[in-house]
């Protein structure tokens, strides 16, 4: 009744008379204390109650489903793979610093680990959390606390992911060396250069620099929206864009001097933090993934 709107349409849904209906309504009602549909002529309006009852019910439906395919998993011999649910800024960094210490856990190599893993708005992360399509989010720190249900998720701070503006390093020449010690020259190098950027949600685009937001708003957003961190590296290193990214993964490209960095701040340090619902058994794989991260994985080269 709740998703139909009215009680002839959930009825016809349902495959049940209207009597049939209205008395289960009453039922639930009398249970519940309260009414929980304001009567209109054609219509009914779910009040406040039945809005948070429609929610619960749907997190223990998900999470009754999730169940099912963690037992699933198990029978079909995908037992190894490890679903993590991603933030823009972490997906790369994951695979990167992971993959040394898996190479060398004897558990992780027994356990068959695989990752997968997804990035997406948080919102959608998070149902996928409750509905057990993800083992843990690896996301921004800041959003933990719009988590539902707070005494059911395990939170683990990983690592600081402060932003690094960077270019090819073939640009960066002759006068367009200027950029690398002077933060106005900077700027003028970047308006006349593409710009590669991850799609990213509203509130990392509230946060940065004043420069940056007035760069992008003049030329409309980044010539290329990518949808990884390593998408936009790659342009970066083919000497076609201009890219932010993690200095946690510049590295390899600075020490090589594929990349150079230019002396702006773009305003945006990222918090990475996972989370876990206890009420979600991990496998074995999983277990041992989560107690790479808790040693600090992230931190520290593979």
């Amino acid at each position: 009744m709740y998703e139909h709107g009215s009680l002839s349409a959930a009825a016809r849904a349902l495959g049940l008379s209207q009597p049939a209906l209205t008395r289960s309504l009453q039922r639930l009602e009398q249970s519940a204390g309260a009414p929980l549909f304001e009567r209109h002529t054609r219509s009914l309006r779910p009040t406040e109650l039945a809005r948070t009852l429609h929610r619960q019910v749907n997190r223990i439906l998900d999470e009754a489903a999730g169940l099912d395919r963690l037992v699933e998993a198990f029978h079909d011999g995908r037992s190894g793979l490890v679903r993590i649910g991603c933030g823009p800024f972490v997906p790369d960094l994951l695979a990167q610093r992971l993959a040394g210490p898996l190479q060398r856990s004897r558990a992780t190599m027994d356990a068959g680990v695989r990752l997968e893993m997804h990035s997406d708005h948080f919102q959608s992360l998070c149902e996928g959390l409750y509905a057990y399509r993800y083992d843990f989010l690896v996301y921004d720190g800041r959003k933990g606390s719009a988590l539902p249900d707070r005494d059911d998720v395990e939170e683990l701070p990983l690592v600081e992911l402060p932003l690094q503006v960077v270019a090819p390093a073939s640009w960066l020449v002759g006068k367009a060396a200027a950029a690398l010690e002077d933060g106005d020259a900077a700027v003028a190098f970047m308006r006349g250069r593409p710009l590669a950027l991850p799609r990213v949600p509203p509130e990392y685009r509230r946060q940065i620099a004043p420069w940056f937001r007035e760069l992008l708003l003049a030329r409309r957003g980044a010539e290329f929206q990518m949808a990884t961190i390593s998408s936009c590296l790659a342009l970066c290193r083919e000497g076609r864009a201009v890219t932010v990214a993690p200095r946690n993964l510049l590295e390899d490209d600075l020490r090589a001097g594929r990349l150079k960095p230019l002396p702006l701040d773009p305003g945006v340090t990222v918090s990475a933090c996972a989370y876990r619902l206890r009420s979600h058994p991990l496998s074995q794989a999983a277990s041992e993934v989560w107690r790479l991260l808790r040693r600090g994985a992230l931190r520290q080269p593979g």
